[in-house]
């Protein structure tokens, strides 16, 4: 009885030191790990997501989505060393959202998780950024990046009808989308990588979307690789 006892009192200590060995802080030459305790005020409360971006000075911010998409939190991180609390705003969504993609330099496209449809958050004065409805986008629709300036919006518009449509948006100004295109019923797809050439097909033909820079950059590249 005695060895069990005593074989349950060491277990105990072994235990007792693994725990306390696990949740010791590790130091490392060359990882540091902050907790959110470690962090500002505002980087300790419950996000539901999380965008960065770089306002062009050389400058990084954090965004933090809290209290149901209703407030951004706004960190600088700049310097990881010292990262600094810069603002909290409020923001007029109407749901709780996902960051997708950036749009240009200072906006970024957010969907609604209630599939309620598509916004832009326009972060050009990045202490106070404004959320833009974009009603021009369809809500069911999955968003593509087309370059630096514009989206492909894929959608089924019908049960019936499974072929998606696509429509090409322009967001050189994120305030303002402007419908391109719109191609109902594309029954083919191809992408050209290259030049970033995108083939689609249906009952009316062959739709072709060029990307211009990318087409530049590919006669530069065949140029060089020709000795050109």
């Amino acid at each position: 009885m005695k060895k069990t006892i005593g074989r349950l009192f060491v277990g105990s200590l072994l235990a007792t030191g693994l725990a306390v060995q696990a949740n010791a802080r590790v130091n490392s030459k060359s990882v540091v790990v902050e907790s959110p305790r470690d962090l500002p005020e505002l980087a300790q409360r419950n996000s539901e997501a999380m965008y960065l971006h770089e306002t062009g000075d050389g400058r990084t911010v954090l965004y933090l989505e809290q209290d149901q998409g209703r407030t951004l939190s706004i960190l600088d991180v700049s310097d990881p060393s010292t990262i600094r609390a810069l603002a909290q705003v409020s923001v007029d969504a109407a749901s709780p959202y996902d960051f997708v993609q950036n749009v240009g330099d200072s906006a970024a496209l957010i969907r609604y998780r209630d599939h309620s449809g598509y916004a832009v958050i326009n972060f050009k004065k990045f202490k106070h950024p404004v959320l833009i409805k974009a009603e021009e986008l369809p809500a069911r629709a999955e968003a593509e990046p087309l370059g630096h300036a514009a989206l492909l919006m894929v959608s089924t518009t019908q049960p019936a009808n499974p072929d998606p449509q696509y429509e090409v948006i322009d967001t050189s100004k994120p305030s303002q989308p402007v419908v391109l295109a719109t191609v109902e019923g594309v029954q083919r797809r191809l992408d050209k990588a290259d030049t970033g050439t995108l083939f689609l097909l249906n009952n009316a033909g062959v739709t072709v979307i060029r990307r211009l820079d990318l087409e530049e950059d590919h006669k530069i590249a065949l140029n060089q690789m020709n000795g050109n």
